[in-house]
């Protein structure tokens, strides 16, 4: 829908994510045309925008290239990262991470600085003072995120000339986190796995142990991709969507919607696309399940009363089955896992390049477009070596 205006007073429209969306006339630049684009939710405040916008321009000239028509005719900190969201991160990055860019924007970035703050008067201490603000009650790796985040935003008003320097370039980055982890030993998987066996939930929390798959992995698996190996080709989200119901995310971003807000998105990259052999005891348990389980519309392995699960259902439930199984003193988080199936790896003498397929990580950057008959015999072979181990 497309609201029509007088020539020169800027246009009002819904985009294909249901998006309110106005367009305004800038000054002409080094001969071209100049335009500023903002999104809003909902009608009734694009509206009000564009109205603000009016009354700015009334009886004066139309604002520098690079400016906001706001009440005090400058770009606030509110607006450019409103701005930044809508242009430069949903629509480049995969939906999860631009949430969390949009999360560490709403509850630390804008808080702290002020939305109403001019962006350009932005100082390295101001910088100092979101830091601190942020150090309260959250991890140093929150911190060093907020930081990250809040500089790259900075570099883009640069570079499209909202503002002459990034002040957190000025600022040294907080030093990321120690990892504080609590990882099961082999004697204690072993015990795992086998109390596991006995729990009716306790097939998919030894699929995390003997797979070293993460949660939206293991919660996504569909029945077809799971036989001799299991295919770990897509991953189960919960995303947000537009007005349209397709996710807010780039336009070549891959997906299948399941229900609600469930979707089955690719990994991030094709190091995570990958195939991992079933070794016992999950091979036996999972023939059994796939032979007795009650069918549901997507073919998940995995569901909860019927309907897909949330993967941070996963992170919530775990806790109480660790302490369980391993004490109260233990504080085994659900990721762990995936670090006791490195250990078991390790342990089983797999050499590194096999592991860093096995458990799909990123630090190894080179692409696997396929797996060839010959490349699964040897990941049979070293998936074998940790069923040794076990027994």
């Amino acid at each position: 829908m497309v609201i029509r205006r007088a020539r020169g007073t800027g246009t009002i429209f819904q985009d294909q994510n249901g998006r309110w969306t106005v367009a305004f006339p800038l000054p002409a630049k080094d001969g071209k045309r100049q335009r500023r684009v903002k999104r809003f939710g909902d009608r009734g405040t694009a509206l009000a925008y564009l109205r603000n916008y009016e009354r700015s321009r009334s009886g004066t000239d139309l604002p520098r290239a690079g400016e906001y028509p706001s009440g005090i005719g400058v770009t606030t900190v509110g607006e450019w990262f409103e701005y930044w969201l809508a242009e430069c991160v949903y629509p480049q990055l995969r939906p999860r991470t631009a949430d969390g860019y949009r999360s560490a924007v709403i509850t630390h970035i804008v808080p702290a600085l002020g939305a109403r703050t001019p962006l350009a008067s932005v100082r390295a201490a101001d910088i100092r003072r979101m830091q601190h603000a942020v150090r309260e009650g959250r991890s140093p790796t929150t911190v060093r995120n907020v930081h990250t985040i809040a500089a790259r935003a900075f570099d883009v008003a640069v570079r499209e000339e909202e503002i002459t320097r990034n002040p957190v370039r000025l600022v040294e980055q907080p030093r990321p986190a120690r990892p504080d982890l609590d990882v099961p030993t082999i004697a204690e998987v072993r015990h795992l796995l086998t109390a596991l066996g006995t729990r009716p939930d306790g097939l998919k929390w030894m699929t995390y142990i003997l797979t070293g798959a993460r949660r939206g992995e293991v919660v996504g698996l569909e029945v077809d991709r799971v036989g001799d190996y299991i295919d770990i080709s897509w991953q189960l989200q919960t995303l947000r969507r537009g007005e349209t119901g397709r996710p807010i995310a780039p336009p070549d971003f891959d997906y299948r919607h399941l229900y609600g807000g469930f979707f089955l998105t690719r990994p991030k990259s094709k190091a995570g696309w990958r195939t991992v052999p079933l070794i016992s005891p999950l091979r036996e348990m999972m023939e059994h399940h796939l032979a007795t389980m009650e069918p549901n519309p997507w073919d998940l392995v995995f569901t909860r009363k019927g309907r897909p699960i949330d993967p941070n259902m996963e992170t919530r439930l775990w806790p109480a089955v660790q302490r369980e199984l391993l004490g109260e003193d233990r504080h085994v988080r659900l990721h762990d896992l995936r670090h006791a199936a490195v250990d078991l790896l390790y342990a089983a003498d797999v050499p590194e390049e096999l592991i860093v397929e096995l458990v799909g990580h990123s630090t190894r950057s080179m692409t696997r477009s396929y797996k060839s008959p010959a490349h699964r015999d040897r990941l049979s072979r070293a998936m074998a070596g940790v069923e040794d181990l076990l027994s």
